[in-house]
């Protein structure tokens, strides 16, 4: 068994980290309610706009993605509010789960795990529902592998007049996400995604019109993620005590990613998808995910009926690779990569290596070194 400090994490987050994030996380603290780390705070804000394509501040909660979930929701809707959610995946139950406490009509337009939504599902289920004001969806969904077409849902969003929650936690910051031009009111992401942070910071913004909304409020829900009292500060004066180790880390992270560029990072995350989801079908395995909404952040692959999924996880385990199974419904039937953040050829190659190993150990019958090879051809051709 490999120690723990040896083992590559290629599941959908937490995700490895780079040693500078890491040496950054590691300085000195400075009170929070100093100009030191007021500075921090604001460049990591200006940043982060860039990864985002947003004007709007973002603001940065001591929190798992899923207090970003709950601190939209809880700010934006109230009892009397009709909510759309768009559910097709484990985390879209999740936004579901919280809707239904905060609003008394809520409802969800439920998919097969696996299947994404299409712009114009999205426009018969508002005209079957002309009363929503808020919709919800999951632009990644890493439960299933699916990436929803974001740009164009919210287009029939809006043509409707609703409002736009969108879970992005493990698209923002690998994959293009452009909050202002697409029309996100409500964006929502995680540190220990495409961020490269652990976990512990989420990350909202939201837009005028959702302000608007916000400010109109007749109740508050809500007190220690209340947005409006992070909006009303100065830039980098929190209402509450801030994560400050990671804020640290989180402008090395930022750093980073910005001098890769955002379209570079984009197009590493897209062609690394590309090239392990070519190396999954030359073993002969079939993707979870529909062919149009596949994600470039993580890829789900059917366990074959002659392979024991504990027995698959465990081995890679054991040759130092951490990959995840199903969630759900879909425990034991599928196994999920994520290749996200670090991930580039070299980790690929090592990924997809132990993962025939661990797959043939389970029972699989795949041709051994295939999925390697395909790997090497698209670094090579």
């Amino acid at each position: 068994m490999y120690e723990n400090d040896r083992v590559f994490l290629a599941i959908p987050g937490p995700v490895e980290i780079h040693p500078s994030v890491y040496a950054a996380m590691n300085q000195r603290l400075y009170g929070h309610r100093t100009k030191h780390f007021r500075d921090i705070y604001t460049d990591c804000v200006s940043k982060f706009q860039k990864t985002i394509n947003t004007n709007r501040i973002v603001q940065f909660h001591a929190g798992s993605g899923s207090l970003g979930l709950h601190a939209t929701i809880s700010n934006i809707a109230t009892r009397d509010m009709h909510v759309l959610n768009l559910v097709n995946g484990k985390f879209g139950e999740r936004v579901e789960k919280i809707s239904q406490i905060f609003s008394n009509f809520s409802k969800s337009m439920k998919l097969p795990y696996g299947h994404g939504f299409s712009p114009d599902m999205v426009k018969i289920a508002l005209e079957e529902n002309p009363n929503t004001e808020l919709v919800t969806i999951t632009h990644n969904e890493t439960s299933t592998g699916v990436l929803n077409p974001l740009e164009d849902i919210s287009k029939i969003v809006h043509n409707h007049g609703a409002l736009l929650m969108a879970d992005c936690i493990t698209s923002a910051g690998g994959d293009l996400v452009e909050m202002d031009k697409w029309g996100i009111d409500l964006f929502v992401s995680g540190s220990q995604k495409c961020y490269g942070l652990p976990p512990g910071l989420a990350f909202i913004a939201f837009s005028e019109d959702a302000e608007e909304k916000m400010r109109n409020y007749p109740k508050k829900q809500d007190f220690y993620s209340d947005l409006l009292l992070f909006a009303d500060s100065q830039i980098g004066v929190t209402p509450f005590t801030p994560a400050v180790g990671l804020i640290y880390g989180l402008q090395r992270s930022l750093e980073i990613i910005l001098e890769e560029g955002m379209d570079n990072r984009i197009n590493r995350h897209r062609k690394m998808a590309a090239w392990y989801r070519n190396a999954v079908e030359a073993l002969g395995l079939e993707l979870f995910a529909q062919k149009n909404f596949l994600s470039n952040t993580v890829t789900t692959v059917k366990i074959p009926d002659s392979a024991d999924s504990v027995k698959l996880l465990q081995t890679a385990l054991d040759y130092g690779l951490m990959i995840a199974g199903g969630q759900g419904t879909m425990k034991g039937k599928i196994f999920r990569v994520g290749h996200m953040n670090l991930v580039g050829p070299r980790e690929l190659l090592m990924i997809m290596s132990v993962l025939e190993i661990a797959l043939k150990s389970a029972g699989a019958d795949i041709p051994l070194s295939a999925g390697v090879r395909a790997i090497q051809e698209g670094i090579i051709y």
